[in-house]
């Protein structure tokens, strides 16, 4: 999983700290910086293991006015706090937030495959 020649960056964004949105996954920051950190271990690891290697971040500061060509990996609940416009120009892959809490990355595996081979990933998938 690279684009071009430079390795892939991935956010994952389950809470936002600053703006007029700032969803949380617990309501505890140190609990949600703990958990996040937990998926993304988990993610890398996942995917290190077929691919070259992958930049993974916990976003806590998604900001969509600010463009990126990274990939975002985005709490389902959070998704629906935005107008859908909005994130229109972003690739979002929508997880469960049940996933993020519990580390679950198996969901999140198969969505960026399907992604790499083109194919669409589900209703709440946003591509450029």
């Amino acid at each position: 999983m690279t684009r071009g020649s430079e390795n892939m960056t991935i956010r994952i964004v389950g809470d936002i700290r600053r703006g007029k949105i700032q969803p949380s996954l617990t309501g505890n920051p140190i609990v949600d910086d703990a958990l996040l950190q937990n998926f993304c271990d988990r993610l890398k690891s996942n995917l290190n293991a077929i691919q070259s290697p992958i930049n993974i971040i916990a976003d806590h500061f998604f900001d969509p006015t600010i463009p990126t060509t990274d990939i975002i990996l985005m709490d389902k609940q959070i998704i629906h706090d935005f107008p859908g416009d909005l994130l229109l120009p972003f690739t979002i892959i929508a997880v469960d937030h049940s996933d993020l809490v519990r580390g679950n990355v198996l969901n999140a595996v198969n969505k960026l495959k399907h992604l790499e081979n083109g194919d669409p990933c589900g209703s709440k998938t946003y591509s450029k």
